[in-house]
């Protein structure tokens, strides 16, 4: 008998990937022409009704506002409080989660699912709750995921429009480390989970440092890399002028204060665990790089 799969958040950037790799049945709040798609209030009594023969159940939906406490929450820690409450006992639920959860500072470097954590946002906060509600179920995975680029996420042509065009700059001494992790990657690891694995991991890719990083990019658009630095306090006062704008008059930031905070920390992660047991297999920064530019300039074309 074949594996009843479901899946929330199909329709997000990472979700679109993981049903190129698998067959799952999206659950899906309207209507959107998905494969096999339900379409769910998902309240607790319709979820019930719904994933009542589930095997698995991805849960990638939820919440990534950084401004609306209670839009977060909702999404984030009530909506996985009813999705773990509606399977069945004996289904595996895999869930992602964040790294934000051990917070900016990390306790040691590198860190890893042992690590104590410390969420300093709002958000963070919620991940970590929503973790708690998942730990609770007899199997589980729960992914502590970096930040995403690959395919879909055009957020970072902006960093790559201004690295060409000299006017990006390094937030701070550039020396820190960015735990970029590429959407294919996180996506087969969630694929493997569906067969391996118990408990959390961690995936991130490549942690190089921010200098470093912006060096492979400018490199493979054939210009200088950033030469001006830019302290992190005044790159945060930016941040929250442009924010404090956006929200009065509409537009879209050129950065919020958690990317400052994302491009500012020095992060360093260990994925042996995932590695060894999901056969998680991150690829080069340089290659997922490379990737992201020829979509640059194919954008822009």
């Amino acid at each position: 008998m074949a594996t009843k799969i479901y899946i929330t958040g199909a329709r997000g950037r990472l979700g679109r990937i993981v049903l190129g790799e698998i067959k799952a049945i999206p659950i899906v709040r309207k209507e959107t022409g998905l494969e096999n798609e339900i379409v769910s209030d998902f309240s607790l009594e319709n979820l019930k009704q719904i994933l009542s023969d589930a095997d698995v159940v991805i849960h990638l939906a939820g919440s990534r506002d950084f401004l609306d406490k209670k839009k977060s929450w909702e999404g984030n820690v009530e909506l996985t409080r009813r999705i773990v409450e509606a399977m069945p006992k004996t289904a595996k639920i895999i869930f992602s989660s964040s790294v934000s959860v051990y917070g900016k500072k990390l306790a040691e470097i590198p860190a890893n699912e042992g690590t104590p954590v410390n969420p300093d946002t709002a958000y963070a906060k919620t991940k970590l709750e929503a973790e708690k509600i998942v730990s609770v179920h007899p199997n589980h995975v729960i992914l502590r995921i970096g930040p995403v680029y690959g395919p879909g996420f055009a957020e970072y042509f902006k960093v790559l429009h201004m690295i060409s065009k000299g006017k990006m700059a390094v937030i701070g001494k550039g020396n820190n480390h960015i735990p970029f992790v590429h959407v294919a990657d996180v996506a087969r690891a969630i694929k493997n989970a569906i067969e391996k694995g118990c408990g959390i991991y961690v995936l991130v890719g490549e942690c190089l440092s921010q200098n470093d990083i912006y060096a492979i990019a400018a490199g493979k658009m054939k210009v200088k890399p950033p030469q001006k630095h830019m302290p992190v306090l005044l790159a945060k006062i930016f941040a929250h002028l442009e924010l404090r704008r956006t929200t009065h008059f509409g537009g879209k930031a050129l950065f919020i204060p958690e990317d400052i905070a994302v491009l500012s920390s020095d992060r360093i992660f260990n994925c042996n665990k995932a590695r060894r047991e999901l056969g998680f297999s991150p690829r080069p920064l340089e290659e997922g790089l490379a990737e992201m530019i020829k979509k640059y300039k194919e954008y822009k074309s």
